[in-house]
């Protein structure tokens, strides 16, 4: 089956002269031939304004050209495949086609694999010496299937489950006491409406501890925001940014230098490496808002990568968005975590605004740090998002202890017969309910009848679970609070 790739017709004027123009293409698997269409007219050039131009832009007196003096235009084709070169054609054609395949190829370029990835055609400019010269570019794969159209996979799925364990212990000496953080938010920078300054105004009026500025494909705007005077204020910043692909999106938080790559390195068959690279350098790696509606209406917008494992990711991010309870896509970011959870992925959950502009009506939920009562530095309060000591919450605040001692993020790991929950929940309202989930199931609700703050202390057999986590319930059964988990492994 022959599919279209690529199609560019493109004009450039002698400015263009000894210059490359670089088109990468996503060439898909199952691809046995790529066959290239490239022309551009004219060759000769005769007029004698623009062999004079050319002249001059050398250096050289016009008075050299004669009336019988001619320029030849040349354009030629370069190919790399997704590791290497793949060769050139240098040669004077209106119109060329091109043919790479695994066993021959076209003079000048090389046979073999054709690998799935970014590939690059590079058109040569030699010389252009006509004041324009016109091209067309087409990219042709010839498919080992009758019909490649895939379905693509539901976000997260087909995942082999890697056990990866962090140690999970925190200072029993230490006391915590929890920050309120925006770990998705944007400025003029990328696409957001609002100014760095505007943005940092906002942060202080909410009371927000941490802020992360997380535009897409940049870091300027933290750069911008490290300057200003109203850092001086409150709020902290997270060093952050937003990968924005044509497959997916991703947020990194970590050290400026730790976290700024080439985007356009990530293709489908390099996102793994990509974001082993990023891990490498002791990063907070988060896949956004997965289940959001993809292309066309947003491009990347959605998780299409097929991934392995999880061994690189930190975190979902389960709420993203103002009204984040309301959001059908958030739900199935939701459903997706507690699968992970449930089949033994150690893998936290977050919430991100989204934050492109102020949304005065509309209901906004926060990530709820559990941090040591000491000043906290940026790296201590990666440590804890990468643990999930964390907390989601749009209006109840939830203190939850294991045993008396364990906190969310951490794990039991001595035997224990019985588990005493200490829960302390305040902020809630008339027929807000509180759930407790193991990895299993279901295990304790209450409904409130009154507005109220509540505190209990429930006791239960350890039935062998992996782990317990409380979610919390508005009166329209609408999810607006819920915890990481306490791991327990102690079998």
């Amino acid at each position: 089956m022959r599919k279209a790739l690529f199609y560019q017709g493109f004009t450039v004027n002698q400015t263009a002269h000894q210059s490359h123009l670089v088109y990468r293409v996503y060439v898909p698997k199952n691809i046995k031939l790529i066959e290239i269409h490239f022309s551009y007219h004219p060759i000769l050039e005769t007029n004698k304004d623009s062999i004079r131009g050319a002249v001059r832009r050398e250096g050289l007196d016009d008075s050299i050209v004669q009336e019988d003096t001619e320029l030849r235009n040349l354009l030629t084709m370069s190919v790399n495949d997704p590791h290497k070169y793949r060769g050139s054609h240098h040669f004077f054609c209106q119109e060329q086609v091109i043919e790479i395949g695994s066993d021959t190829a076209t003079e000048g370029f090389w046979a073999g694999e054709i690998q799935e990835g970014y590939w690059e055609f590079i058109v040569n400019c030699h010389g252009v010496f006509s004041k324009v010269v016109h091209g067309q570019l087409e990219v042709f794969g010839v498919s080992t299937q009758v019909d490649d159209k895939e379905i693509p996979l539901s976000p997260l799925e087909e995942i082999e489950f890697v056990q990866m364990k962090k140690q999970r212990q925190s200072d029993r000496e230490q006391t915590y006491r929890v920050k309120k953080v925006e770990l998705h938010a944007h400025t003029v920078h990328s696409d957001a409406t609002q100014t760095t300054e505007q943005l940092l105004e906002q942060t202080e009026k909410e009371d927000i501890d941490w802020l992360a500025i997380t535009d897409h494909n940049t870091t300027s705007a933290l750069r911008e925001a490290e300057k200003m005077q109203s850092l001086e204020k409150r709020v902290n910043l997270l060093h952050g940014i937003e990968y924005t692909t044509y497959d997916g999106h991703f947020l990194v938080h970590g050290d400026l230098e730790a976290i700024t790559y080439d985007w356009t390195e990530i293709s489908k068959t390099s996102i793994p490496d990509f974001l082993k690279k990023l891990k490498e350098k002791d990063v907070y790696l988060t896949i956004a808002h997965p289940f959001d509606i993809g292309n066309p209406f947003c491009t990347g917008c959605r998780w299409e990568y097929v991934l392995d494992n999880l061994a690189f990711v930190d975190a979902i991010e389960v709420w993203n968005g103002t009204n984040p309870h309301q959001s059908i896509s958030n739900e199935d970011a939701y459903y997706k975590w507690t699968e992970l959870l449930a089949q033994g992925y150690e893998i936290a959950a977050s919430s991100g605004r989204d934050w492109h502009q102020l949304y005065p009506n509309e209901e906004i939920a926060y990530t709820y740090v559990l941090l040591p009562e000491e000043t906290a530095a940026e790296k201590d309060v990666l440590a804890a998002l990468s643990l999930g000591r964390t907390y989601c919450s749009i209006r109840p605040q939830i203190d939850f202890k294991l045993n008396d001692l364990y906190l969310l993020g951490d794990r039991i790991e001595v035997k224990t017969d019985e588990l005493k929950i200490s829960l302390r929940i305040t902020d809630l309202l008339k027929d807000d309910e509180i759930r407790i989930y193991s990895d299993r199931s279901l295990l304790y609700e209450e409904q409130f009848i009154t507005n109220r703050d509540w505190q209990k202390v429930l006791k239960m057999q350890n039935d062998g679970y992996k782990l317990l986590r409380v979610e919390i319930n508005n009166k329209r059964n609408e999810r607006i609070a819920f915890t990481n988990p306490i791991y327990i492994d102690c079998y």
